[in-house]
């Protein structure tokens, strides 16, 4: 498989970096606290912490808006065919809209009667936020694939969770019952909001099996028409035919891959869709050592070429 860096979209490249970005200063603003009103030094302000929060929220449609501008196809994943992991990211992105908006001062002062309302609303929707970050990029596995490096992910998602579950400000007049609960920022939700944070981090806890990507892979709806797939077999001459095609070695079946893989067969777990996305993008990201080059998975039309394109060296 010769690779050919040259066809590396910059603007596709870029809105994935972005997407990146977003997910980071989101988990910034989880594990650096906010104290704007305690005595002792700040560690971060609110005013840094909001310019966080537009910094992820910018990036994050900036993200969404150059891959629908760069590559055609990701409208696709705006349908109700696309797969969970999509939704998951979608889902991200209007909690992200959501916790900005609700934060802003005219927004707060007339949701909110008392901060502790505001606190319970903001720690919720972040404990929504992250899981569905950590669905969205773990199955994408542009950047951050293999077990180690998901591991490490969830283990940072998951402190940052644990992160927002900070103690009140201590008064020497003040009379506190015992109890790591009864000691926390949140008043009578505490309860609540211990509950969202270790219900969050269950969510978390199955993406470090490798099986899970594969799962989310799977299309909310079955999609009725295949899309258009250019695969160049002159390109992969140093692949082993049957390691696609393993109906010839293992005699079960004798037709093409997509009717085998979308029929109802108890022995196919996954569809068509997540078993190909899975199986194409993982050799392409961790090729096997005896292939010295491979080409980069650069978007949608690098295979889903639109009816009527002419093929070109996309591999």
């Amino acid at each position: 498989m010769e690779h050919t860096a040259s066809r590396i979209h910059p603007g596709w490249e870029s809105g994935q970096t972005l997407g990146v970005l977003a997910a980071i200063c989101c988990l910034l603003l989880c594990l650096i606290a906010v104290r704007p009103r305690l005595p002792w030094p700040r560690t971060l302000s609110l005013k840094r912490h909001e310019l966080i929060g537009w910094i992820a929220l910018a990036a994050a449609l900036l993200h969404v808006g150059l891959l629908l501008v760069f590559d055609r196809r990701v409208f696709e994943h705006l349908k109700p065919t696309a797969p969970i992991y999509e939704w998951l990211g979608i889902l991200a992105l209007i909690l992200l809209l959501a916790l900005t908006a609700f934060s802003l001062p005219g927004a707060r002062q007339r949701l909110y009667a008392q901060h502790r309302r505001f606190q319970l609303v903001h720690v919720g929707l972040t404990c929504l936020l992250i899981p569905s970050i950590a669905v969205h990029i773990l199955t994408t596995g542009r950047y951050i694939h293999g077990r180690i490096a998901a591991g490490a992910y969830v283990l940072v998602s998951i402190l940052a969770l644990g992160a927002m579950l900070r103690a009140r400000a201590r008064r020497e007049s003040e009379n506190r019952a015992p109890g790591f609960v009864s000691s926390l920022a949140f008043g009578r939700h505490s309860r609540l909001v211990v509950a969202l944070v270790i219900l969050a981090v269950l969510i978390l806890l199955p993406l470090m099996v490798p099986r899970a990507s594969l799962t989310l892979r799977e299309p909310m709806l079955r999609r009725t028409l295949a899309l258009a797939i250019e695969f160049p077999h002159d390109k992969h001459r140093e692949v082993n035919c049957i390691e696609c095609h393993h109906n010839f070695s293992d005699r079960t079946g004798t037709d093409t891959c997509i009717s085998c893989h979308r029929s109802r067969r108890s022995t196919i777990l996954v569809g068509a869709e997540a078993r190909f996305h899975d199986f194409c993008l993982g050799c392409h990201r961790d090729p096997p050592a005896r292939l010295e080059h491979h080409g980069p998975t650069t978007g949608c039309e690098t295979c889903h070429l639109p009816p009527g394109m002419p093929q070109t060296d996309h591999f």
